[in-house]
C-alpha cells in the first residue's frame, strides 16, 4: 500500500513534463533569419522563445527607478559566398535597475564584478516582441543568458 502514494506523485509530476521543449523554444530561429520581418512576426505571435548568439555591440539605458530599461544590442554575421560578409543583430531589453551594473552605456574606470564588457560573445534566451523596419532589426526581451568565453 505504501507504493501507491509513491505512484500517484510519480503520475502528477509526469503531467508538468507532458509538454516538449520543441513547444515553447523555437530552434530554427536566429539572428539571421529574425532579419527578415516576416519570420520576426511569426516569431512575436508565436511567442516562443529563441536562443540567439552574437557579440555585444552596445548598451543604452532607457527609464529609472522601477521602469528602468537597459536595451543591449547583439551582433553576427555570415559569409556570403566568397566575397560578401552580412550582419545581422538583435536589440535585447535588460529590465530593472540591476542591469545597469552589468550593461553601463560607457566603460566604467572601476567595472564591478558582473560587468560584462563590449564585444562579449553572448548567448541569449529571448522572446521577440517587436520589430523596428527603421533599423531593419528585431527586438527582443531577454529571458536568459550567458556569456561565452
Amino acid at each position: 500500500m505504501k507504493k501507491a502514494p509513491f505512484l500517484f506523485l510519480l503520475f502528477i509530476s509526469s503531467l508538468g513534463w507532458g509538454q516538449t521543449f520543441d513547444s515553447v523554444v523555437d530552434f530554427e530561429m536566429e539572428l539571421s533569419t529574425l532579419s527578415d520581418p516576416t519570420v520576426a512576426a511569426r516569431a512575436i505571435e508565436e511567442g516562443k522563445i529563441v536562443i540567439l548568439e552574437g557579440l555585444m555591440g552596445d548598451a543604452v539605458i532607457r527609464g529609472s527607478g522601477a521602469q528602468t530599461q537597459v536595451w543591449v544590442s547583439i551582433i553576427g554575421g555570415a559569409w556570403i559566398g566568397k566575397d560578401e560578409v552580412r550582419s545581422f543583430g538583435c536589440r535585447l531589453i535588460f529590465r530593472g535597475e540591476s542591469w545597469l551594473e552589468v550593461f553601463p552605456e560607457t566603460t566604467p574606470r572601476e567595472p564591478g564584478p558582473n560587468y560584462i564588457p563590449l564585444g562579449s560573445r553572448l548567448l541569449v534566451a529571448a522572446r521577440v516582441t517587436d520589430f523596428d523596419q527603421e533599423a531593419s532589426l528585431p527586438i527582443a526581451e531577454m529571458v536568459n543568458f550567458r556569456v561565452l568565453d
